[in-house]
């Protein structure tokens, strides 16, 4: 009975090394949608990335392959972080203080750019939201479509809508 406990923790363990190489082949793609659902505070990045840790690793023992493995941590992913936009844009922003605060105000205009696309972007339904991230990130029409399990020519539709919303959405603030 003790032979079949060691084969346990070592069929664990080889769980858990799998787990950290697939982290490790995804972390840039991770943090990418960390910055994209928060206000790019490192408390908020961190809470968004464990979160979407745990969610990979609750999943990841049923994972069967039957996507690639880049379009399952993008859907996971992007379903974190549109959960966690969700739930926390009716909390009020508060700013960190951060020694140098004011300066880096005073040129921020590509900054202020940068939050105000991303504000137009949350506004969006959310499978626009996650169309309009997975395209500022270099995604195929392909991926997209695997992603949101939607026809590759679907993509370009609602690609195309979304970007039309942006640009009122854009005229409108102005």
């Amino acid at each position: 009975m003790q032979r079949n406990h060691h084969n346990t923790d070592a069929d664990s363990r080889d769980a858990e090394r799998a787990f950290i190489d697939l982290v490790g082949r995804h972390q840039a793609l991770i943090y990418k949608i960390c910055l994209s659902f928060t206000r790019q505070r490192r408390d908020e990045v961190d809470d968004l990335k464990q979160d979407i840790l745990c969610r990979l690793w609750s999943g990841f023992g049923s994972f069967r392959g039957e996507s690639k493995e880049s379009t399952w941590v993008y859907r996971v992913a992007l379903n974190a972080g549109l959960q966690y936009y969700h739930r926390n844009k009716r909390m009020p922003r508060f700013e960190e203080l951060t020694p140098g605060m004011a300066e880096s105000y005073v040129d921020s205009d590509d900054q202020q750019q940068l939050n105000k696309m991303y504000d137009l972007i949350h506004r969006l339904g959310d499978e626009e939201q996650k169309l309009v991230f997975m395209y500022l990130d270099g995604a195929s029409g392909k991926e997209m479509a695997e992603v949101l399990g939607i026809a590759e020519g679907n993509v370009r539709i609602k690609m195309h809508r979304a970007k039309e919303k942006l640009k009122k959405m854009a005229q409108y603030e102005e």
